[in-house]
């Protein structure tokens, strides 16, 4: 499969009735001219989501019911995603519908790490939904946090009933947790704004300033270098930290300046795994920066 003709790939995540099958089908709807594919995950002997899926030819609608798809992450889902892109040369975009209780850091890092996942499919980001009202009393708020801050794209649902200054300061919440991705609200055209051919290497950093966040759990650490780095020093000083702490890094994104290098690079990985990728920006100033998120409170790296 030549590189023009990769497979781009979206993971939709979110706790339980978040809403992620609703916006599956919205942006099957939304995209009648794309050929999709779906891996689908839900536990049980009984498919119940696949039956709700509207817009895949059941063909192309793989499914994952032996558990819980991080937990089944070995050679069965790897393998069902070089067979989608085997048998079906036409297929344009892929997504991925998680369990409501599913580590999203697992779902991704293969198509950091394996290098023939690499060559079929261009990862385009992970999408989150966020139900508004069940938020603060949902069980496992661990694994909740957990998919909230390895999202690049975060969807707020079950607002309805919320007034506007409610809406704003859950917002503002789900900003402070992630400061990485794009918020949109469910009702106001969200599907709309979702681009299929977007791609978390046009990296945006919502909000650079702060050094470090800390809100339930999820910390936000930023480190800022103002001179070129050695690409290959940091590189690998980098891949030996990340190792150690991948278990609590869950998402690392940065724009990094290199000496003899004329373009910036991106940075972009989750749990210990991650690719750099030359950039369409010309370096004007040595400056680089890199984000990580995760459950830390004091994370130290030697990169330098």
């Amino acid at each position: 499969m030549s590189q023009h003709n990769k497979i781009s790939v979206t993971v939709v995540t979110g706790f339980l009735g978040a809403g992620k099958t609703t916006f599956i089908n919205r942006i099957l709807k939304a995209n009648p001219e794309t050929q999709f594919a779906l891996v689908e995950n839900e536990f049980g002997d009984v498919s119940i989501d696949t039956q709700l899926i509207k817009g895949v030819d059941a063909t192309r609608l793989f499914e994952l019911k032996d558990g819980c798809i991080c937990c089944t992450i070995t050679n069965e889902y790897e393998g069902i995603l070089k067979e989608l892109a085997e048998r079906f040369p036409h297929v344009e975009y892929l997504l991925i519908e998680t369990t409501g209780i599913a580590d999203p850091v697992s779902v991704i890092r293969p198509f950091f790490k394996d290098d023939e996942l690499n060559a079929l499919y261009n990862y385009n980001g992970c999408v989150c939904m966020v139900d508004a009202l069940h938020f603060d009393n949902q069980p496992e708020k661990e694994i909740l946090l957990k998919q909230l801050a390895v999202a690049d794209e975060v969807l707020i649902t079950k607002t309805e009933q919320l007034t506007d200054t409610p809406k704003k300061d859950f917002k503002k919440k789900i900003q402070e947790m992630n400061s990485l991705s794009a918020i949109h609200f469910a009702e106001n055209r969200a599907t709309e704004k979702f681009k299929l051919n977007s791609s978390v290497s046009e990296i945006k950093f919502h909000n650079p300033e702060p050094a470090g966040h800390s809100h339930a759990k999820i910390n936000t650490k930023t480190f800022r270098f103002n001179q070129l780095l050695d690409k290959d020093e940091f590189m690998r000083r980098l891949a030996y930290n990340l190792d150690i702490h991948k278990s609590i890094v869950y998402r690392v994104k940065g724009i990094l300046c290199f000496e003899n290098e004329p373009y910036e690079f991106i940075l972009q990985g989750v749990g210990g795994s991650f690719e750099l990728n030359e950039g369409e920006t010309l370096v004007t100033k040595p400056e680089s920066v890199l984000v990580l998120i995760g459950n830390f409170e004091d994370l130290q790296l030697d990169l330098l």
